[in-house]
């Protein structure tokens, strides 16, 4: 039972790349194109816990640098990223963003962007309890250690109210290399998923901002997931908002403390599995540079 269990979630771990429920506040996670979005420098820092209660659940942890140019033509961004599961699975690894921005209107701007990076998987095997009746089982007898590179691409559009995206954040694929057919975990984490999001800022008042968004995830062989969020902003200070995905709902709510520091929770509650709760810290340079607006 220890066995299935552990082989059965890490499959399914491994067949996706993290996930993060409040990727709207943040979408270079998804999109490279959305990298230096902003008009300053930022970090932001989120901590992921899926399965709450359940022992050596995946765990995420992830900061991020946000850097746009002085005049806007372009952005940067660094990502670390640190993923566990049972220890088991273990990965750690680095992205990098660059995105070119086009100004198409008056409010609109078009960016183009590219992802650069690698990740460090681990596979300590020999830590599965194999339990009473299996003293040894060669599948479970050695570990793994592979350096998998990463690429990826995408283009996003946003004026003062609408925005809409669409990317690959991970082209590269590795079915067709014959040292990584004979891991299937390694073929699937690396399947190519595609992501469109779109979304609209209506202003009820002067104090009260309502933005319903979408997301639509999909790979090749997989299903399509589908995101329906929507968030209310109060005098920009406060935001709550819910998500009904393909097999969870969720409610989150960010709190701006002041212009440079904010903070984001979301607690997902997933129809067949424990719930899930997600931290995210952002700090705001605006002061660093000059006419960045």
């Amino acid at each position: 039972m220890i066995v299935a269990f552990v082989m059965l979630q890490s499959r399914t771990y491994s067949q996706t790349l993290p996930m993060y429920s409040q990727y709207m506040y943040n979408m270079t996670t998804i999109n490279p194109a959305y990298a230096g979005n902003g008009v300053s420098p930022s970090v932001s820092v989120i901590w992921k816990e899926q399965w709450s209660g359940q022992t050596g659940a995946p765990s995420t942890k992830t900061i991020a640098l946000d850097l746009p140019s002085s005049q806007r033509k372009f952005g940067f961004g660094i990502q670390l990223f640190d993923d566990r599961f049972a220890k088991v699975v273990h990965r750690t690894g680095a992205n990098l963003f660059y995105s070119l921005k086009i100004p198409v209107s008056k409010r609109g701007l078009l960016s183009l962007g590219l992802k650069g990076g690698f990740y460090n998987d681990v596979k300590t095997l020999t830590n599965i309890n194999l339990g009473p009746f299996y003293a040894y089982d060669p599948a479970f007898a050695n570990n793994s250690n592979s350096i998998i590179p990463l690429g990826g691409a995408g283009v996003y559009y946003n004026d003062d109210h609408f925005f809409a995206g669409f990317s690959a954040p991970d082209v590269i694929t590795f079915s067709k290399e014959k040292k990584y057919n004979s891991d299937s975990s390694l073929s699937k984490v690396n399947q190519v998923h595609y992501y469109f999001t779109s979304g609209y800022t209506f202003d009820l008042s002067e104090e009260v901002k309502l933005k319903p968004s979408l997301l639509l995830k999909a790979s090749i062989g997989g299903l399509l997931q589908a995101d329906f969020n929507v968030n209310v902003w109060l005098q920009n200070l406060v935001s709550l908002g819910a998500s009904y995905r393909s097999e969870s709902f969720l409610a989150m709510a960010e709190v701006q403390v002041n212009q440079k520091f904010r903070v984001g929770y979301a607690y997902d509650m997933p129809f067949q599995s424990a719930n899930t709760s997600e931290l995210i810290l952002s700090l705001n340079f605006g002061k660093l540079i000059k006419n960045s607006e």
